[in-house]
């Protein structure tokens, strides 16, 4: 009867110490996210005046023809749709490449592909050095923006944007927490060829290849670059990973209707898992296809120690064992210590009258 008492509160205890480390809580960084209401609050809408250069009319955006150092205004008409003065920030940008697939027209700042020879910025300006312009009252005013093509001819085409954002009101500033920004973007492409197709031509290349946090994740990322004044569209990307000399696959992923600048590069981010991950020498495995063609790549990367441990140190996507579960499981194996070593006491202590 003992032995089987003895048998039970050892299951018992094991099965406890064990359900402690099979269930961690799990620790995820919260995205906030706002509600649409189905309107669009900006107050005001934009709409491009397209000039006798343009490439395309079916298109609402710009698509021009340039000469080299060949002087050009263009217009763009923005209409106020209420009655209160709303003001609208404005502002020419590049357009870059972007991790999730499409071109980003937006980024005030963008870091530049070194390919990439006098961009958009450097000759597109606001007339006048215009910030900001206020309409009111279903007003329209005409915004003008000047092109000075550079000197020397250039190849292929030239991507950006101009942008207008509803500047922030005195009901916005009194908000708290994330306010929105609502704005209108017109791209911006330019070209002095006069039979070549914008998006044929594109041509990529792997610049390297770390571990990185992307959006607090841990990630492999592959920098690739398009190092041609081309845009390819609907491009297929995958990639996985392996350790070297392995053939096992440790993280893969794919991303379909992939977009890529001009002149710009790009991170393929292969996400990782939530544990840690170690140090030492892997293979990123690549494959692209677009535009009638196929980019592979067979890249070795090392990754140190110090690195792996500033990445799952820093990433927010990871599990947490809670404290008390490490102090309630030496707590409970103390116990069983001791239960046990009592059992055994007590067993030794009935065998002795019968010794006797």
């Amino acid at each position: 009867m003992a032995k089987r008492y003895d048998k039970l509160i050892r299951k018992i205890m094991l099965l406890t110490i064990i359900g402690c480390f099979l269930f961690p809580q799990y620790s995820f960084a919260a995205d906030s996210k706002e509600k649409e209401n189905g309107q669009s609050p900006a107050g005001f809408t934009v709409e491009s005046v397209r000039p006798e250069n343009q490439v395309d009319m079916t298109k609402t955006y710009f698509y021009l023809n340039v000469e080299p150092n060949k002087p050009q205004t263009i217009q763009v008409k923005v209409r106020s749709m209420q009655k209160d003065p709303v003001t609208v920030k404005i502002a020419v940008h590049d357009a870059v490449s972007s991790s999730v697939g499409a071109i980003d027209y937006a980024q005030s700042e963008p870091k530049l592909d070194k390919s990439l020879k006098n961009p958009i910025t450097s000759f597109v300006k606001v007339k006048d050095d215009m910030k900001e312009i206020t309409v009111a009252n279903k007003e329209e005013k005409i915004v003008e923006f000047e092109i000075t093509p550079p000197n020397d001819p250039f190849t292929g085409v030239k991507l950006g944007s101009v942008r207008f954002v509803k500047k922030e009101d005195k009901a916005d500033k009194k908000k708290e927490g994330l306010v929105s920004e609502y704005a209108y973007v017109i791209a911006l492409m330019l070209t002095e060829d006069d039979e070549e197709e914008f998006n044929h031509g594109a041509d990529l290349h792997l610049k390297k290849v770390r571990l990185d946090l992307s959006n607090g994740r841990k990630v492999i990322a592959a920098r690739i670059q398009n190092d041609q004044p081309k845009v390819l569209q609907e491009m297929v990307i995958k990639g996985h990973i392996t350790r070297k000399g392995e053939t096992t696959v440790l993280d893969e992923h794919k991303q379909e209707n992939f977009s890529v600048a001009p002149n710009s590069n790009f991170d393929f981010n292969i996400p990782l898992g939530m544990e840690n991950f170690k140090a030492g020498t892997y293979v990123f495995h690549g494959v692209a296809k677009g535009d009638g063609k196929t980019w592979r790549w067979d890249e070795e990367f090392t990754i140190g120690r110090e690195t792996v441990d500033k990445i799952n140190d820093k990433s927010v996507y990871k599990v947490r064992v809670p404290e008390w579960v490490l102090w309630a499981a030496l707590a409970l194996i103390a116990a069983l210590i001791a239960l046990v070593g009592y059992l055994v006491y007590r067993q030794r202590r009935w065998q002795q009258p019968e010794r006797k």
